[in-house]
């Protein structure tokens, strides 16, 4: 009998003070269907999903370190804020789901917090520093930064504008029609999308990985110090491409040899024409010690 009271209490108390380092939030306010949404979490996660509505419902788990949510909405401008005191900042975290207007512009920070967004279609600008990120793209702009989490991004529609950093974590975009400005230090950089008119990447160490077509008139630009460089490019009539590398091999499923630049001393470069390249459409790529892959079939 005891022994059976010991183990209630137990219960009991670890209940209890589960209960006190986590506690729920709920609001709903009005807002802007067309407005901005504005989110700022140090840790933990951001969930946010667009919907065909006029209000911003914001669900949250606050940790035991969170003092409190600030919600506000006007002018156009929704913001959420989680206040954390400053003794509590590295302890601290929330969890917040997020429905927002379907077409509202988002603004999403954080230090650690993952952020997950889903059918937001007005622009995006999301950046964490070591949480991940994973978003839909549609049509408008969009700014995705991150220094060591990892960037998923999955394209919903026609004719984005995205650019897209990160320093250690790894980038992937799939499907869909963008123009594209990425950068890397050591992640690797893995684009598969359906179309696009211009690619301008850079990395120092990282791989960079393209699958798709370039559209009449588009341009791809890829730099790197050390990391491979990997392009798949179909092209929509053809293209001219540059290709050069200091000491990495340069290799091509078009027929083609790469040639020395000099006599006495390393470099190649492989320059050529892919079908009817004559409306300015181009592809260069320059390496310190990568190697360069091209070929003209996804």
């Amino acid at each position: 009998m005891r022994t059976t009271f010991i183990m209630l209490f137990v219960a009991v108390g670890a209940a209890g003070l589960a209960h006190a380092e986590s506690r729920s939030f709920d609001k709903t306010v009005e807002a802007d269907p067309k407005g901005t949404v504005e989110i700022s979490n140090v840790s933990g996660r951001i969930d946010v999903t667009g919907y065909d509505g006029k209000e911003v419902i914001v669900h949250g788990n606050l940790g035991e370190g969170v003092d409190r949510v600030d919600v506000d909405s006007s002018h156009g401008i929704t913001t959420i804020k989680v206040i954390i005191p400053s003794h509590t900042f590295h302890s601290a975290s929330a969890d917040l789901r997020i429905r927002v207007p379907r077409d509202s512009d988002l603004e999403v920070s954080g230090v650690s917090a993952d952020v997950s967004e889903t059918d937001v279609q007005g622009g995006l600008q999301l950046k964490t520093v070591s949480g991940d990120i994973k978003a839909d793209i549609f049509k408008a702009s969009s700014e995705i930064k991150t220094v060591s989490g990892d960037i998923v991004l999955r394209g919903r529609s026609d004719g984005a504008q995205l650019h897209v950093t990160s320093i250690s974590g790894s980038i992937r975009l799939d499907h869909g029609s963008a123009d594209i400005e990425g950068s890397t230090v050591s992640g690797d950089m893995h684009m598969r999308v359906d179309a696009t008119h211009g690619v301008r990447v850079r990395t120092t160490s990282g791989e960079v990985r393209f699958e798709g077509k370039l559209t009449r008139g588009g341009t791809i630009e890829a730099e790197s110090v050390s990391g491979d460089v990997n392009l798949r490019a179909a092209p929509d009539g053809g293209y001219e491409y540059e290709l050069s590398s200091f000491s990495g091999d340069i290799t091509n499923c078009m027929g083609q040899n790469a040639e020395r630049v000099s006599k006495y001393g390393p470099g190649k470069r492989l320059n050529g024409t892919e079908g009817q390249a004559s409306d300015g459409t181009r592809i260069r790529v320059k390496t310190m010690s990568g190697d360069v892959e091209l070929c003209d079939k996804n």
